[in-house]
């Protein structure tokens, strides 16, 4: 499996053994087979955007690390360049947010953290594993 594969496994791996989950657990709370738990976090398979979303429901995220292992998930898909949504965010806002950071020259590899819009504030920030920062904001307008 590539390289991806095997660093999402190890990030996968370490999330679960901090909520102090089996990989049974975890996928009986997630709603996937324990095959899948094992192939992933030993990089043996990769998994599509929806997958990986429930696993980081099952492992009870913030929003934040939530979509950050979604976008980690995208980078080994080989179907899905499409993420699920999270309650709060207009799923236009955060499908067009992988499209913008590959535009740019960007990879999901590339980004360390991203803090999403909240009530306070309607930016989006991106930290990069460089140091850069930057904010992006994205209005969307009735029909």
């Amino acid at each position: 499996m590539s390289k991806g594969s095997k660093s999402l496994g190890r990030k996968l791996k370490a999330m679960r053994k901090r909520t102090g989950m089996t990989q049974p657990q975890l996928a009986i709370a997630s709603g996937v087979a324990t095959s899948i738990v094992n192939d992933l976090e030993n990089g043996i398979r990769s998994a599509g955007s929806k997958t990986i979303n429930r696993i980081a429901k099952g492992l009870e995220l913030d929003e934040e690390e939530r979509f950050l292992l979604v976008l980690e998930g995208l980078k080994t898909s080989k179907r899905d360049f499409i993420i699920p949504d999270l309650s709060d965010y207009p799923p236009e806002i955060l499908n067009f947010l992988p499209y913008a950071l590959q535009r740019t020259g960007i990879k999901a590899g590339d980004v360390s953290k991203i803090r999403l819009p909240g009530r306070k504030g309607r930016k989006m920030k991106i930290v990069l594993n460089s140091g850069r920062e930057f904010s992006l904001e994205i209005r969307l307008s009735p029909h």
